[in-house]
């Protein structure tokens, strides 16, 4: 890790991070707007619970709904620093929009619940939030990050067929599966198709779609009663 200072712009440290415009918003406004997306969504999230339709149902239920939208509202954020915390803090508001509203509509949230989840955003919140700068900075960490974003689409959805296909729209993970075999198709045709950028992303995708349906079918819940 080098030591040099790189001055306010953390871009700097990325290989290939192109140098961000003048004249954006304060990177303080681009965290809060994270955290009142993230309650936004929650809140959304618990109410759809009983509005969506049936093909539609598991998006209210789905940890990669949350996933894409904690990464597209740490997207916004110029400084690496900023989009890690808006990536775990959008999923922590996610966690109290989805806790309040469930409150409003008469439920008692579950605390082992809500713990897991907010576990859940500190370990994975990083990583989206990383992933967000490395795509709106295109350095050259695009591939994993792309890669692992199409993982994700396809591992929940494999996770969704194999798993709970019984009790839920089987439609719904099939366009899981597509949404992130079409992310990373596009994303090496379009953006990297020189041969070792698109082979990392294709291996993160690959290794993330592994993983994904083996740790969630573990019930984690039970450490959080």
């Amino acid at each position: 890790m080098s030591t040099t200072d790189t001055g306010p712009d953390e871009t700097a440290s990325e290989p290939g991070a192109r140098p961000a415009p003048a004249g954006e918003r304060s990177p303080w406004f681009v965290l809060a707007l994270a955290v009142g997306g993230g309650l936004l969504v929650g809140v959304l999230t618990s109410y759809a619970q009983g509005l969506l339709p049936e093909v539609l149902a598991p998006l209210a239920n789905s940890s990669g709904s949350w996933s894409v939208a904690a990464l597209l509202l740490a997207y916004p954020a110029r400084r690496r620093g900023f989009a890690i915390a808006a990536g775990v803090l959008t999923l922590f508001a996610m966690v109290a929009g989805y806790d309040l509203a469930s409150v409003l509509r008469g439920f008692h949230p579950s605390l082992g619940s809500s713990l897991f989840w907010c576990t859940a955003a500190v370990v994975v919140g990083p990583f989206l939030g990383w992933g967000a700068h490395a795509l709106r900075t295109r350095s050259g960490y695009v591939p994993l990050a792309a890669g692992a974003v199409s993982g994700l689409l396809v591992g929940e959805g494999v996770y969704g067929l194999t798993v709970i296909a019984a009790t839920t729209p089987a439609a719904y993970w099939w366009g899981s599966v597509a949404a992130g075999a079409a992310l990373l198709v596009w994303a090496v045709v379009r953006r990297f198709p020189r041969f070792l950028p698109a082979s990392g992303a294709v291996a993160a995708a690959a290794v993330v779609a592994t993983v994904f349906p083996f740790v969630y079918s573990i019930d984690l819940l039970v450490q959080f009663p």
